[in-house]
């Protein structure tokens, strides 16, 4: 009953976790939006490209998010480094398609700037997952003694 309390817990943090990075990604790319227009963007502007950056993110990003979260949990990791740590790698690494060429040059359409956001949207979505989750990563096991004893407890003596 544990496991499936936990992984309600874990998908609901991912999901907060994308959109706090949805939030980080929209105001951050802000500054482009007011280049393009004679007025400052709306709240409901802002709004809508923050529910599409946190449906992309969660699409996107879950796979990978979900393999580095079940080793997390199998590991009982439990630092924030950890996941802030893992939050930018797999923000960085989604947003440059898993490529080898990680550092492109300055000039091309995703530049250094891109990368500066992606890793602070990866950051910023670790952490909030920990907070969330991650601080309590695989506490629902029961403590290999506790296990043990229990196994001592029900085994029939001979």
């Amino acid at each position: 009953m544990a496991l499936f309390a936990r992984i309600f817990v874990v998908l609901f943090s991912f999901v907060l976790a994308c959109v706090a990075a949805a939030v980080v990604a929209a105001f951050a790319l802000l500054p482009e939006w007011t280049e393009l227009t004679d007025r400052p963007p709306d709240h409901q502007g802002i709004a809508i490209v923050v529910g599409l950056y946190a449906t992309f993110f969660s699409i996107y990003a879950m796979l990978p998010a979900m393999v580095v979260i079940a080793l997390a949990e199998g590991f009982r990791l439990r630092s924030a480094l950890f996941y802030a740590l893992a939050g930018a790698a797999l923000a960085l690494g989604s947003a440059y398609g898993w490529d080898l060429r990680l550092l492109r040059v300055p000039d091309d359409d995703f530049g250094v700037r891109g990368a500066e956001i992606m890793a602070a949207v990866g950051i910023v979505g670790g952490f909030v997952y920990w907070a969330l989750a991650g601080r309590n990563a695989g506490k629902w096991r029961k403590p290999r003694a506790e296990v043990e004893a229990a196994r001592s407890v029900r085994a029939p003596e001979q």
